[in-house]
């Protein structure tokens, strides 16, 4: 079953830019000092049945997904936080088709800054990520202010002038296949609910409850259904945040 090939990508490094080639002649790591877009922090090797198998998980199998949580359970001490409640992105690789039949049986955890919760695009820097949502991170969704023309959602402070704010993170049940809008708006109003700590008919009276999954995000393909849950005051601007206000939060208006 396994060839020569020797090569297996290393953690601690970073990449110019978000390509998922994964071949060793395309492998050109830098410092994570410099301007880059990917940084990896972790690397595993596949074992059990996965690595036994004649080709590499494919998406939206078990194999991928346990290798997915293996990336995710490293991702949160790294940060020290919890990445989908940020501007942060991650994606599990592992070798092509190619590269497997040469023997490599690697998988690979990558971060990544994004732009804004809106405008879902890596977006370089050039420092490393570890430690990057500790304490009072920018990166950490909060609250934000109304949309611009161009479509922006402008981020905000919770203790100033504001009018949607992140409520947290639904999670899918196992057997929940395919997300429809209405398990969507399901899920995010009890959280929304939760977050407030008033009733769902108390929310839906008062607030605006939407749902935001990245296109194309690699925590779907894993089999992984969750969404980041907003609220948004259409009455009137907040002045505080809402989080755990109860039925204050129905008059918290400027």
């Amino acid at each position: 079953m396994k060839g020569t090939s020797t090569f297996v990508p290393s953690a601690g490094v970073c990449h110019a830019t978000a390509s998922d080639e994964r071949s060793p002649e395309a492998y050109t790591p830098i410092p994570c000092s410099s301007k880059h877009e990917v940084e990896t922090f972790l690397v595993g090797r596949i074992t059990g049945p996965e690595g036994a198998a004649s080709g590499p998980p494919d998406a939206d199998t078990e194999g991928i997904s346990r290798l997915y949580e293996a990336c995710d359970a490293g991702a949160a001490p790294f940060l020290g936080g919890e990445w989908r409640e940020s501007r942060v992105a991650m994606r599990t690789l592992v070798p092509s088709a190619a590269r497997w039949k040469a023997g490599e049986r690697w998988y690979r955890c990558d971060l990544l800054e994004m732009h804004a919760v809106d405008r879902w695009f890596p977006n370089p820097r050039a420092n490393s990520l570890r430690g990057a949502l500790a304490g009072d991170s920018p990166l950490r969704y909060t609250c934000f202010t109304d949309p611009t023309e161009s479509g922006d959602l402008p981020p905000a402070s919770c203790t100033g002038p504001h009018d949607t704010e992140f409520a947290g993170i639904w999670r899918a049940e196992p057997e929940v296949g395919e997300l429809t809008d209405d398990i969507v708006d399901a899920g995010c109003l009890t959280t929304v609910s939760r977050y407030v700590g008033v009733s769902e008919p108390d929310v839906e009276s008062r607030f605006q409850v939407f749902g935001f999954t990245p296109e194309g995000e690699p925590e779907w393909q894993a089999g992984r259904l969750s969404v980041g849950c907003f609220l948004h005051s259409p009455e009137g601007v907040l002045k505080a945040s809402v989080k755990g206000a109860g039925r204050k939060a129905l008059t918290i208006t400027r």
